[in-house]
């Protein structure tokens, strides 16, 4: 007898394992839609936390470089970062005429010299070029190119490879001597490639790497600084490198609030089943697995249930989190990201912080250093081109920026209704000297609108004293309409 209850038990026992084991599977089911990764925002680096600060200090420029784009391609913060520096400039440039001692620069072969410095600025396409190079700066740290061609109807710059370039030297100009490493071509394995390469670089090159191949020379060769540009900010290495392990820990910290807010939506249902008061079972396993099952197939829809279906009682411990915390603790990780460059967060997410005015100002001053440089290449090019003894140029870009140009379009008014520079305005309008002057003789002598269009009367047009415009009784404030009483009253009791 004792031995049948045993068996009877054990049979039970067994039945029970195997509905559990059922029971388990489908829950699991139910679950693990929502743990496939899918609903994360975490962009998951090569590097570790680790690899990247060895990098930023002990690094080599080539592992510093490669630092750089890959977070420049994965990561949207350091993309973000370097965009809005490469782009903060307008790159609204003015060409200004030097005319020798005592010559006029209304005479005709200078005057032609002006106009034709104009066109070839015109055609260069400088804007884009300038927006690609900081670019490169701010991702690489320096910028190495080649003048293809610069004639008075194009100019056309082509890379070097930063891999095989380098500057130690400066010429008497101050400008940054560019050495190429002329096995970069060794590389090119292809024959037919190689010889492609080599042609779209100046024959100076060419000749130089000939000669390398030929005798055995020196594989570094100093190209002249007349077909060579070299940009780069201090030290040469990319700038923002020291934001990057703050960026990561900031999507370490994202990923891990994510995985909490999971934590926190997630529900469990759990269905107890019951026990008779003697402690046997109600239901048999085999129906407490079709209990679960449908449970389970009534709620697969909702992959935030799960269902448990247990014969013990169950007690869920949950771990709550104070949301403002966690959101405190976020925006001190994002914070301490563009505090690392030393740009507002503001900027990105403006809030109507007071310093932020005062922020931009600094990074005008800092993309100004580049911009300077872009300048000071591109007034050489034009005065080779264009200068002689009776005129040379100056190629300036102006620090007119996207959140600046209406300050700057007032200040230049201002400026203009005393005198000094009528381009100016023009030119913070986006317009180029070529425009001004065109404009100009269509308005006056195609279209005949000083004739056809007079200006209303304002101060601007008028010499008298015409004064502020009044506001209307409903648009003053109740202290003015106050005063103005208190006025009237005067000057009634003074007439009495």
């Amino acid at each position: 007898m004792s031995e049948n209850i045993g068996n009877n038990e054990i049979s039970r026992l067994s039945s029970f394992k195997k509905a559990n084991s059922n029971m388990i599977s489908l829950n699991n089911r139910v679950y693990t839609p929502y743990l496939d990764g899918s609903r994360t925002t975490k962009v998951r680096h090569n590097y570790t936390l680790k690899q990247v600060e060895k990098i930023i200090t002990d690094g080599t420029p080539e592992q510093q470089i490669e630092l750089s784009r890959y977070f420049f391609m994965k990561d949207g913060l350091y993309k973000r970062l370097v965009i809005y520096y490469a782009t903060l400039l307008k790159y609204t440039s003015i060409l200004i005429p030097n005319p020798g001692f005592g010559k006029n620069l209304s005479t005709s072969h200078i005057k032609k010299r002006y106009f034709n410095a104009l066109n070839f600025l015109e055609k260069a396409d400088l804007v884009n070029k300038f927006n690609y190079i900081a670019q490169r700066v701010f991702v690489d740290g320096c910028y190495y190119g080649i003048i293809q061609a610069a004639e008075k109807d194009k100019l056309v710059i082509i890379d070097l490879p930063i891999k095989y370039c380098r500057s130690q030297f400066k010429d008497l100009d101050g400008n940054d001597m560019v050495e190429v490493d002329l096995s970069y071509f060794t590389t090119l394995l292809d024959s037919d490639v190689r010889e492609q390469t080599l042609k779209a670089y100046p024959k100076i090159i060419r000749d130089a790497y000939n000669k390398y191949q030929k005798s055995g020379s020196s594989r570094w060769f100093m190209v002249p600084s007349e077909v060579a540009v070299c940009f780069s900010l201090y030290d040469g290495a990319p700038l923002f490198l020291s934001t990057i392990p703050a960026i990561m820990r900031y999507d370490d910290a994202v990923e891990t609030e994510a995985e909490r807010d999971a934590e926190e939506i997630r529900k469990i249902i759990v269905q107890k089943i019951p026990h008779m008061q003697d402690g046997r079972l109600v239901f048999e396993p085999e129906e407490a697995e079709e209990m679960h099952r449908g449970a389970v197939n009534m709620l697969k829809g909702n992959k935030n249930i799960s269902v448990l279906t247990s014969y013990a009682d169950v007690d869920a411990i949950v771990s709550k989190t104070t949301s403002e915390s966690s959101a405190n603790n976020l925006e001190k990780m994002v914070q301490n990201v563009y505090s690392e460059t030393g740009a507002s967060s503001q900027i990105f997410a403006s809030t109507g912080s007071s310093t932020l005015s005062t922020s931009i100002k600094n990074d005008l001053g800092l993309v100004m250093v580049l911009a300077n440089k872009f300048a000071s290449a591109i007034t050489k090019i034009t005065n080779q081109l264009f200068a002689n003894s009776n005129i040379d140029f100056k190629y300036s870009i102006l620090p007119i920026s996207y959140y600046n140009e209406d300050e700057y379009l007032d200040n230049s008014f201002k400026l203009a209704s005393s005198g000094y520079s009528l381009l100016l305005p023009a030119l913070t309008l986006g317009m180029s000297q070529r425009d001004i002057t065109n404009i100009k003789e269509l308005e006056n002598d195609v279209l005949d609108m000083v004739e056809s269009l007079v200006p209303p009367r304002t101060s601007y047009t008028e010499s008298g004293d015409v004064g502020a415009p009044k506001k209307a009784e409903e648009d003053k404030s109740p202290k003015t309409l106050a005063n103005e009483k208190s006025l009237d009253n005067q000057t009634e009791g003074g007439s009495n």
